[in-house]
């Protein structure tokens, strides 16, 4: 019976090792994933900026905007208010 035992709790090891190298190639992938989103992002504002500037302002203006609206209205959880 301790043999059986044994043999989960090593499978439980193998489990958990498991689940933690996940984590870690998850958190990887994400940052991949977002570097790659900044810098194709940075790119195509660059583009926008040389072939049509009106265009790339009035993007800019509208994401700028959108912004400050999602600041003012939106309020974070952890934020407490005076009461």
């Amino acid at each position: 019976m301790e043999r059986i035992l044994q043999y989960f709790d090593e499978l439980d090891d193998l489990v958990y090792f498991v689940a933690l190298a996940w984590e870690r190639i998850r958190r990887l992938l994400s940052f991949v994933v977002q570097v790659t989103t900044l810098i194709a992002v940075g790119a195509s504002g660059m583009y926008a900026a040389l072939t049509a500037p009106p265009l790339a302002v009035a993007i800019a203006t509208l994401l700028l905007v959108t912004l400050l609206y999602r600041s003012v209205v939106y309020h974070s959880p952890t934020r407490h208010t005076a009461a």
